[in-house]
């Protein structure tokens, strides 16, 4: 089992996730069908169960994915310092909104 962690840490580096995620076709998921029945679903079952916590940590991963996407540079090229800064306050604003949400608000 340590073998397989490992071979999929040396496959999946850091750069080739960036890569994967800036190589995300939003438009293609967004109007896939099977995608769209998933996520009324998935909203459905939240707003019905009342999870909003489980909706809010979801939205947040979403989130944190477009600002990674949106951040990262093509791959080796440079990242400019309002980028790094945007990164940063992004993350920031992401996860004191989720502290919040979740240890301080009722």
């Amino acid at each position: 089992m340590w073998d397989n962690f490992v071979d999929f840490i040396k496959e999946y580096d850091l750069s080739r996730v960036m890569e994967l995620i800036r190589s995300i076709d939003w438009h293609a998921v967004i109007t896939n069908p099977i995608f769209i029945g998933l996520a009324l679903g998935f909203l459905g079952f939240t707003i019905y169960k009342k999870r909003l916590k489980l909706l809010v940590i979801t939205l947040s991963l979403i989130a944190f994915v477009f600002l990674v996407q949106m951040v990262t540079p093509q791959g080796g090229e440079y990242v400019p310092k309002e980028k790094i800064f945007m990164f940063i306050g992004g993350g920031i604003g992401l996860a004191v909104l989720n502290l919040y949400l979740f240890f301080f608000h009722d």
